[in-house]
């Protein structure tokens, strides 16, 4: 799910790769969450959304230069599914 950075990729194209990654994510767990649509129709809470993960983001970029060995894998993979693109509850259509 992470953007690798290659050499033909530099800082500012990862950067980039991970604020699409923020959107598609923000754009489906607040349509998940507050219906259809409502991601486009407000643009200010999908910022907020794209904020709080780059925080979240940074805090652990940060943490996980202190930890050894395997242990930063673990915990990338464990980042890695709670900001998965698919929402936790699919609801049906109201009738």
């Amino acid at each position: 799910m992470f953007p690798e950075e290659t050499e033909e990729q530099g800082p500012a194209e990862t950067a980039i790769a991970f604020s699409n990654e923020f959107i598609d994510a923000g754009v489906v767990k607040l349509d998940a969450l507050f219906g259809a649509g409502y991601a486009r129709a407000n643009p200010q809470m999908l910022a907020a959304y794209m904020a709080a993960c780059a925080s979240n983001l940074n805090s652990f970029m940060l943490a996980a230069t202190s930890i050894d060995g395997g242990a930063y894998e673990e915990e990338l993979v464990t980042f890695e599914e709670e900001i998965e693109l698919e929402p936790r509850n699919k609801k049906g259509k109201r009738r």
